[in-house]
Parts: structure tokens; sequence; C-alpha cells
């Protein structure tokens, strides 16, 4: 999906604001592959909270500087023959990020009792002694 990303980018034109492309880099592609890589190599306790804190802020800032916030490089100030295309892959980005943080979410709650004991005690509290 980044693939296309930036080969829509590119076609229609949109310029990054400055730290855009770092950004992008660092949490979007060099955070899930270093997470990627500890979980290939089993390592679950890193990895899986990894891919989630990397990805879910991925997700927000590709959300909100590619379609809400006003700049160059948002993809409702673009226009051409590639700009559905250019749409659709931050749509894509967007929705890639979402569902394997969620995968990793799955994973962190599998693979760590800590976790897991805090999103239980979220989703079903225990009952107040009075």
């Amino acid at each position: 999906m980044l693939g296309l990303f930036a080969a829509a980018q590119s076609m229609v034109g949109a310029t990054f604001t400055e730290g855009q492309p770092a950004f992008l880099a660092v949490v979007g592609l060099f955070g899930p592959l270093l997470a990627f890589t500890l979980i290939w190599l089993k390592n679950y306790a890193y990895g899986a909270p990894l891919l989630v804190v990397s990805l879910l802020p991925n997700a927000w800032f590709v959300c909100y500087f590619f379609l809400i916030h006003d700049n160059p490089a948002n993809v409702f100030a673009v226009s051409g023959n590639s700009a559905a295309a250019y749409l659709a892959s931050v749509v894509g980005v967007v929705a890639n990020s979402i569902i394997v943080a969620d995968v990793g979410c799955w994973l962190w709650y599998r693979e760590s009792p800590q976790f897991r004991d805090a999103v239980d005690h979220v989703i079903r509290p225990p009952a107040s002694e009075n």
C-alpha cells in the first residue's frame, strides 16, 4: 500500500511539508518493519506493542494531514488523472494501519498477561464492594 501511496503522490505532484516525510518514514515504515522483525523472531513482548504504538499514530497522522488538514499534500487539494488513486492510497494506508494495529493488539493481548489483565479490567471491571 505504501508503494501505491508513493506512486500516486508523485503522479499528482503533491508536495509534503517539512516534517511529513520523516514522520512517515520513521513511524509508518521503520517502526512496523522493526516490529515485524521482532514478531518474526518470536519476541512478542516488544514486537506487538511496537506494532500498535507505531501504526495507530501513523493512521492518525495520515488521516489528519492527508484528509483533514489544509496543506499541499491534502487529497482534496490535488487534481488530475491520478487524484482518485491518491485518495484511494491514503484511505488504504489508514485502513491497513488500523487493521494491522488491531492484529498487533490481539497478539499483544494473547501473549502478555499484564496487558490482558489491564484490558479485562477495563472491559469487565470487578464488582465494587460496599
